[in-house]
């Protein structure tokens, strides 16, 4: 509900993915890189504090997520890739299920999730919604995922 206005399931996806929606996550290396860039307006350097802080959250999330779903967010090639990394990284070790229905990846980006998959990314996985694309497919085949 935001100002008196109970959302559905439709409108809350839209309100997700307009003016850019939501990002993929960070490595903390990346996110690291990415707070460099900015400064803290009450002058303060707290930069080294927030890549901590970001870091422990990040392992500790992604080490325990069994399901991700990042559905219908209006991701393409660049935001699977990126995605494609943070589970190249061993960050997911327990993830069962990904969601990628309703994005707009492609070859590129489907390739790049394949390639991360068949170097054993999410040893745990079971299930990942995305479009058919050979190589992913492939992979999946090879490793038991169930695709949905």
């Amino acid at each position: 509900m935001r100002d008196g206005t109970e959302y559905d399931w439709d409108s809350l996806i839209l309100d997700c993915t307009q003016d850019g929606g939501r990002r993929p996550p960070l490595l903390p290396s990346a996110f690291a890189a990415e707070l460099e860039k900015k400064s803290f307006t009450n002058g303060k350097d707290d930069k080294p504090l927030v890549k901590r802080l970001y870091e422990a959250a990040f392992k500790e999330q992604f080490g325990k997520a069994a399901q991700l779903d990042y559905g219908s967010l209006g991701w393409g090639d660049a935001e699977a890739a990126q995605l494609a990394e943070v589970l190249a990284s061993g960050a997911a070790p327990r993830l069962k299920e990904l969601w990628l229905n309703g994005n707009k990846i492609g070859d590129e980006g489907c390739k790049a999730l394949a390639a991360a998959l068949k170097e054993g990314a999410a040893p745990s996985l079971k299930a990942l919604g995305n479009k058919e694309q050979p190589e992913l497919v492939a992979v999946c085949k090879e490793r038991g995922i169930r695709r949905v």
